[in-house]
């Protein structure tokens, strides 16, 4: 059993937008929803909030479950998480943005059995997620933000049996990653997605 969703076209992040893969990703499925647009201007699209500072011998840093953390155009910055990316889809593709975060990963296949791409987050090369910096809100609501390193934002175009196919702007190409492994980081890093409908 195999299937793809043809004409998502495959774009990598690099050299211009080193912490920009979650632009990027949406890029390729806006582009594939017909938009004529550019990973820079999806990138400059993103709300943003500072990345971890120290201030009164705390850390704070922006939430990016609100916004991208520092600037995607920077590779000493964060990234954001599936809100931010739903919300500036829909400023692109009006009323068509949706975000399906928290589906079991045989919905999130179903996605692709509609026909839909999905934008989805693990981590680089599928490698473990550790623990890194954790932070408190800048908002000052006292809520914690435990950054997992190394975080990645990917399209999910395809699967197989043993495989997902990933349209990966870390390598800027289309992968086969094995499908039980892809599952474990989706898991890990939230069961976050965002399609188009």
């Amino acid at each position: 059993m195999s299937k793809i969703v043809e004409n998502v076209p495959v774009i990598g992040q690099y050299p211009v937008l080193p912490t920009g893969c979650e632009a990027t990703a949406l890029t390729m499925v806006l582009c594939w929803a017909g938009v004529d647009v550019e990973k820079e201007t999806v990138a400059d699209a993103l709300v943003k909030e500072p990345n971890p500072f120290e201030q009164d011998g705390k850390l704070l840093g922006g939430n990016p479950y609100r916004a991208f953390i520092g600037d995607p155009y920077d590779k000493e910055s964060y990234g954001t998480f599936h809100g931010p990316i739903a919300e500036t889809m829909e400023r692109f593709l009006p009323g068509r943005a949706l975000d399906v975060t928290g589906l079991s990963f045989e919905e999130l296949l179903a996605e692709i059995d509609r026909g839909r791409p999905v934008v989805v987050w693990a981590t680089i090369e599928l490698k473990e997620p550790r623990k890194t910096t954790l932070w408190e809100d800048i908002d000052g609501s006292g809520t914690m933000i435990q950054w997992q390193s190394p975080e990645h934002c990917m399209t999910l175009v395809g699967y197989t049996d043993e495989a997902v196919v990933i349209n990966d702007p870390h390598t800027g190409n289309q992968e086969h990653y094995p499908r039980d492994l892809f599952r474990l980081r989706w898991e890990q890093l939230g069961r976050q997605a965002v399609t188009v409908k």
